[in-house]
């Protein structure tokens, strides 16, 4: 092997090893970006302010006081006036009360989409991240086995027993594999500052790599299985919409209900003092075909929401029945993966003895190390596609992300 390539295959195996740094794993990486992914913590915020209105609730039938001073035109002395008002029957402050009361369902459902989204952003910087360096490992490992067969190949030259073809096939190949590598950097440096700015770590320290034997083995387990497809966020989110649907048909139904207060006023006036107790009835006029045509608009607002939940329900329920299928299908693919890694890699063994007795021919050595690699990246994008899939069906089941994260992260070896 080259002294420049040697020196670059080491630099990856110490980068591997991590020099006893502290790795960050699935799930830390999702519980930094807990505390610092700019888009999470607005949906925090957002979610806070939701909060806040549905506790306002309880408020909107508290008695509301106020005050009045001033005099008419041919009044000499002001008059001062105090009043309670309580509200009695008022129906666009109950639907306000019950519209309040629904936004903190639908305020934590909107907010648990939100981890959703974080979790599979995080999942994707950081399985992104693996893969690249994965794949650059791949390719410097297949530089330095073509550099071998260029070797191989430059002796038997020497010797009379080759032609330089086979040097130069083999050096092609081992240049083509080098041009792999040097592709990747710009990659694994772009993913190294999105994983960097979503997380706020100072540097990247993910040393896991993907554990093939036990994704070939993979099982979802029992409970997840059985786990009710109701739970998810997403239909928790169309649900409370659908209710808010329903109260705006409730509203424009009861907007000619008379309005009813309890009045306590006090007025004082040049020395006397006028108290009045009783009711205040309001009957709303004003009726136009516009505000008529509210009920008609409010009901199809509730076949809108209606549309949209079926379509979500529908939606999760093809995702968990598609997905427990493809993890079935990918564990049962990765367990032929692997298997013809270990045939192609005996196969490279095999053909360079052979080439070496003379029993093989320079082209086929070339073509057993490509045909081995080529293998190895097609077992590698597939535990990623698995993995991938593991963490959505999870998610689909309305599992936390934190725990969706941390079965997902058995996938890989620490």
């Amino acid at each position: 092997m080259n002294k420049p390539l040697r020196q670059t295959v080491l630099a990856i195996c110490l980068g591997g090893a991590g020099l006893g740094a502290q790795s960050q794993s699935f799930v830390d990486a999702f519980n930094q970006a807990l505390t610092y992914d700019r888009t999470y913590l607005s949906a925090v915020a957002e979610r806070n302010l939701g909060l806040q209105d549905a506790n306002r609730a309880g408020l909107v039938y508290l008695p509301g006081a106020s005050l009045e001073n001033g005099r008419a035109p041919f009044e000499t002395r002001s008059r001062t006036t105090y009043q309670v008002t309580q509200p009695l029957i008022d129906m666009d402050k109950l639907a306000n009360y019950r519209e309040m009361t629904g936004r903190e369902a639908y305020t934590q459902a909107t907010f648990a989409v939100k981890e959703l989204d974080l979790a599979r952003k995080i999942y994707k910087l950081v399985s992104q991240w693996v893969q690249l360096k994965e794949m650059e490992s791949l390719a410097l490992q297949e530089a330095q086995a073509l550099d071998k067969q260029v070797q191989r190949a430059a002796r038997r030259f020497e010797l009379g027993s080759g032609s330089v073809i086979d040097v130069t096939t083999a050096q092609v190949q081992h240049t083509q594999a080098m041009a792999r590598y040097q592709a990747l950097q710009a990659d694994i440096t772009f993913a190294q500052q999105r994983y960097l700015s979503a997380t706020g770590f100072q540097t990247v320290q993910i040393f896991v790599k993907p554990d093939y034997p036990r994704a070939a083995a993979f099982e979802l387990p029992q409970a997840l299985i059985d786990r009710d497809v109701a739970l998810s966020p997403t239909i928790l989110q169309a649900k409370a919409q659908v209710e808010f649907a329903q109260l705006g048909l409730t509203r424009a139904r009861n907007a000619y209900v008379p309005t009813v207060n309890a009045i306590y006023r006090t007025t004082h006036f040049n020395g006397a003092q006028d108290v009045y107790k009783g009711v205040q009835i309001s009957m709303p006029t004003g009726l136009s075909a516009y505000s008529l045509s509210a009920k008609q608009r409010a009901e199809l607002d509730i076949q809108k929401a209606e549309a949209a939940l079926a379509e979500a329900m529908e939606q999760v329920r093809l995702e968990s029945v598609s997905g427990g299928f493809s993890l079935k299908a990918y564990a049962k693919e990765m367990a032929y993966r692997s298997k013809a890694v270990e045939i192609s890699q005996a196969t490279v063994a095999s053909t360079e003895k052979a080439y070496e007795a003379g029993v093989a021919k320079a082209t086929d050595v070339v073509n057993a190390i490509l045909a081995s690699f080529d293998v190895q990246r097609q077992r590698l994008n597939l535990h990623m596609t698995l993995s991938e899939q593991s963490l959505n069906y999870q998610l689909s089941k309305g599992v936390k992300p934190a725990d969706a994260m941390t079965l997902t992260q058995s996938l890989f070896n620490p």
